[in-house]
Parts: structure tokens; sequence; C-alpha cells
């Protein structure tokens, strides 16, 4: 009877959590942090991606994000993770001033890709081959890769159709491209981009190097007439980890479910990425920006002028003990295939 009425109680204290409300609490309680808002393309692939493990795991994980770099930055994101600022976290070696060699220099040898599907199948295939770039993360395990869509030129007075078209033009750009923009004879300046809108404006500018996305997303179709499709890739790299610690206290079939979703992750980062890619070319449209495409033998004229200095990175990597020039030379091979 004793042991009757011990269940009952016990059922009945079960079914009132649940008319409650009150959830079971998780076996495993992590958390998330990102320099990104929740609607950002990056936010909404993460909170599907919560809602996933959530699920996956049958409410064993339990994920709290922490959205617009409340406990991490991107650029110190691997450094803060490891220390435990985090369990997980959004992370950006490529964008480090310093470190993680191979994952912040090789991306620079993509010049010339156009696809960034491409791009990120390259990439993984060197994941795979060269350890090294996982050891630089010093024990932190990627949970999802990001591939950057590739940038192109938007320019105020006139479309890019040949080489000789960017003399003497005066143009925003990441610093890898400067030296290809200065062998073609134009100056690449390496403003914030939140300035670049009112330079665009008073023709301080020319032009700027920037995705699709970034002609609503900065209103740059309001200030530019011409959209050419010259390609600047911004390569791959790991961009979620979990730190090696938190890692550890996880059981093995909790770890398979977050191994099992890496793909998802990463390519549910690009589809989202790419619908805004496309809201910003509509938009483009919207308000009369001309989009032209470039033809590939300029392309390849263009990105001609990227080889000098990948190849003296490469050596630079060389000399540190890492396969710089191999990576170079099998990322340059693929380009074609």
């Amino acid at each position: 009877m004793k042991m009757r009425s011990l269940a009952i109680a016990l059922l009945t204290a079960v079914s009132l959590g649940a008319a409650s409300g009150v959830a079971a609490a998780a076996d495993f309680e992590l958390t998330y942090s990102t320099t990104y808002s929740p609607t950002h393309p990056y936010g909404q692939a993460d909170a599907l991606w919560i809602e996933r493990i959530e699920e996956q795991t049958n409410g064993r994980v339990k994920i709290t994000p922490f959205w617009g770099g409340a406990l991490i930055n991107s650029r110190e994101g691997v450094d803060e993770l490891n220390a435990g600022v985090a369990d997980m976290a959004y992370i950006a070696p490529i964008y480090a001033t310093s470190g993680y060699d191979l994952s912040r220099l090789t991306p620079q040898f993509f010049y010339g890709y156009g696809d960034a599907l491409k791009v990120l199948e390259v990439y993984m295939e060197l994941w795979k081959d060269y350890p090294q770039y996982a050891q630089e993360l010093d024990g932190a395990q990627v949970l999802g890769y990001n591939v950057g869509t590739p940038m192109h030129l938007m320019l105020r007075e006139k479309p890019f159709n040949q080489l000789s078209d960017l003399k003497g033009l005066r143009l925003r750009s990441a610093v890898d491209y400067v030296g290809a923009l200065t062998a073609a004879g134009a100056e690449g300046v390496t403003m914030p981009m939140t300035e670049t809108y009112p330079s665009l404006q008073r023709g301080v500018l020319d032009g700027v190097i920037a995705p699709y996305e970034a002609l609503k997303s900065l209103s740059f179709a309001e200030v530019i007439k011409y959209y050419s499709e010259l390609p600047h890739s911004r390569g791959a790299y790991p961009s979620r980890a979990i730190n090696a610690a938190a890692w550890a206290r996880l059981p093995d079939d909790i770890k398979q479910v977050f191994l099992d979703n890496i793909d998802f992750l990463t390519q549910k980062t690009y589809e989202l990425s790419q619908a805004a890619e496309d809201e910003g070319r509509a938009y483009g449209e919207k308000l009369g920006v001309q989009f032209n495409a470039v033809a590939p033998e300029v392309i390849a004229e263009y990105s001609a002028a990227f080889e000098p200095a990948a190849r003296e990175t490469a050596k630079q990597l060389d000399a540190k003990g890492l396969p710089g020039t191999e990576i170079h030379d099998k990322i340059r091979a693929a380009l074609n295939n």
C-alpha cells in the first residue's frame, strides 16, 4: 500500500509540474555567446541550431544564448572561449589580430573564386587534410563553419568592365585587396564601413568593395549607381565552437548530436546569408542600381595581381613550419576543377 501511495504521489507531482508549466531541469546547461543579434542571418541560424540541439537531445541539453557580444567579442573569441567566459561561442579567428595563422591567413589564397559553396568545399577538404587548422584552436571543438559570400565592386559613376576602368578610382577596400587595386592603378582605402556611406555620398570615394546585402543593410544602393560582379572571395573559417572543458563534460551520445549538426549549422548559415544577399540585390534593382557581369578573362587578369602577396604569405607560413605553399597550391589547383 505504501509503495502504491508513493507512486501515486510521484505521478501527481509530475502532473502538477506539467500543468503549471514547470519544465524538468536539463542534464547539461550550456551558455552560447555571439556578437550578432538574433535577427542577423548568423543569429537566425544559431537560434534554429539551438532549438534543434535541444530537441534532438530530448531536453537533456539547455542552451542559453547571449546576443550582441554580451560575453565574447569576435576578434578575441577563441581566447575568451577557451578561458571559459562562455561554454560555446561564435568565433572568427579569420579576424584575429595575431595567432591562428592558418585560419587567419589562408583565406586570402581563394582569390578569383566567385562561388562561395566551392570555397567551402575546398576549405573543408583542407580542414580534413591538415590537422594544424584544428590544433591552433587550442582544444576547442568546432561546431560549425562559415563561408563568406563574395564581395564585388559598387561604383558611383560608371560600371567596371576591364582593368583600365579602375585607374584613378578611390575605393573602400579590405586590406587584402589593396595590393591588387594598386597594381590596377586604383587607391584602396581601409576606412570603417560606418564612414563609407557619407564618403560615397560626398564623392570622397568612387566606390566600395562589398556584398549584395550591403546595398540594403548599409543603404549603399542610395549612393551608388553600378554594381559590377568582380568577385573578391572572403574565404571560409570555423565559426562556432565549444571549449575543451565543456566538451569533456558531455557524454558521447550528446557529443554525437553536436557533431551530427555541424553540417546543419554550416549550411543554414550559408542559406540565410544568401537570402540576405538576394534581398540586397532586389533592393538595389528597386532603386535603379545597374548590375553587370564581368568577363572571365578580366576576372583572371585581375586575380593574377593577388598572387605575389599570397605566395609571400605562403612562404611566411612555411617559415613557421606550417604547410603554407602546399595549401596555397591546392587552393589554386582546385579553382578550375
